[in-house]
């Protein structure tokens, strides 16, 4: 056998396409480098904006908020809607929701404070999808309230001129 055609792994040639990558030895391998040390960082410690007040605090907005959304709805609905939000406020006090759901709630309630109907509606969505189990007695009275904002909002929206309202 010639040595020409032999190739030991000892020689130098150009690789070929399916070659593997070299590998480097005299580099330490890393566990990450420092961007992933970064995004754990932020993953561990979440922002101040989205991090979650005490629960009591949260109940607390939570009640003035959608207590004050209930006595703008209509006489007539609002009996009916105030008894379905008590029932969030029991399972709240006994403690049967889960921690996800409690932060969904309060979010909602923040976006309704904030008068943030796009949001309001993204959170609901959320709610009643991620959760609807829990939630069945209660959750479509919340979009109750996030009706009386949206008209809130469509009220004091300014009109374009050029704007089309309602296209064919």
């Amino acid at each position: 056998m010639s040595g020409e055609n032999y190739r030991s792994a000892t020689k130098s040639h150009d690789p070929g396409w399916n070659d593997p990558p070299p590998i480097p030895t005299s580099h330490k391998p890393r566990a990450g480098g420092a961007k992933a040390d970064k995004k754990q960082e932020e993953h561990a410690a979440p922002a101040a904006e989205d991090s979650m007040p005490e629960r009591e605090e949260m109940i607390g907005q939570i009640r003035t908020v959608f207590d004050g959304y209930v006595q703008q709805l209509e006489e007539s609905r609002r009996a009916n809607v105030q008894k379905r939000i008590d029932l969030l406020y029991d399972q709240w006090a006994q403690g049967t929701l889960p921690e996800q759901l409690e932060a969904l709630i309060y979010r909602l309630s923040a976006a309704l404070l904030d008068e943030d109907d796009v949001r309001a509606n993204v959170l609901h969505r959320t709610i009643v999808c991620d959760h609807g189990g829990k939630c069945t007695q209660w959750a479509p009275m919340l979009r109750q309230l996030i009706f009386v904002l949206q008209l809130r909002n469509e009220q004091t929206k300014p009109v374009v001129a050029d704007q089309i309202v309602q296209p064919l």
